[in-house]
Order: structure tokens, then sequence, then C-alpha cells
């Protein structure tokens, strides 16, 4: 399991790295999940912390596309998405800037 933590200190990860950041991610938990066979350790959960939403958007669309394994940490919250990549509660603050943006604009 992937746990991407939305974070005021996490990582920022520029727009044309977001799909490149996530696929590591994919690729590093495969490696941890392989490391569990030798080591008999129960529940590999890879986590990281970011700060930009970009990196939120395409784990989503990648958990819609191909079916990966993530789930996002905001505050104290788990929030699991769907087949689709929806989130079923959406906090407020939670990788919302374009949102707010947008409905200023509006």
């Amino acid at each position: 399991m992937i746990t991407i933590e939305y974070s005021l200190d996490g990582v920022a990860v520029a727009d044309h790295e977001a799909e490149a950041f996530v696929r590591n991610l994919i690729e590093e938990e495969k490696i941890a999940e392989e490391k569990v066979k030798f080591t008999f350790e129960p529940n590999v959960n890879f986590e990281t912390s970011v700060s930009t939403e970009n990196v939120i958007t395409m784990a989503r669309v990648l958990k819609k596309k191909e079916g990966i394994n993530v789930q996002f940490k905001y505050k104290d919250e788990i929030l699991i998405p769907d087949k689709d990549g929806r989130l079923e509660h959406w906090p407020d603050g939670f990788s919302d800037f374009w949102d707010k943006c947008l409905m200023e604009l509006f």
C-alpha cells in the first residue's frame, strides 16, 4: 500500500514530474514488498509526504487507469479512493488550492 500524505511541509513536485514521481513510488513499493518476502515483516506500507496537489491528482488517475494500491493521509484522516479514483469524503484544506481559486473566478 502506498500512503501519500498531503502536508504543508511535504515535498513540492513540479507538474511535469508528477506522473514520474507517482510511478517511482509504485516501483519503490514493489521493492519493499519483495524485501518482505525475505524479512517476514507484515503489511508493508510505503509512505511519502507532498505539499502539491498534482501528485494526489495523478495518484487518483493511476488508481482509475491501473488500479494502484494507494491511500491519502491528511491531518489525522486516511482517505481511500474508490476504483475510479474518487474520494467519498473531501476534507477542507485537502488538495483544494485550484478548486478554491476557480471558485474565486466564478
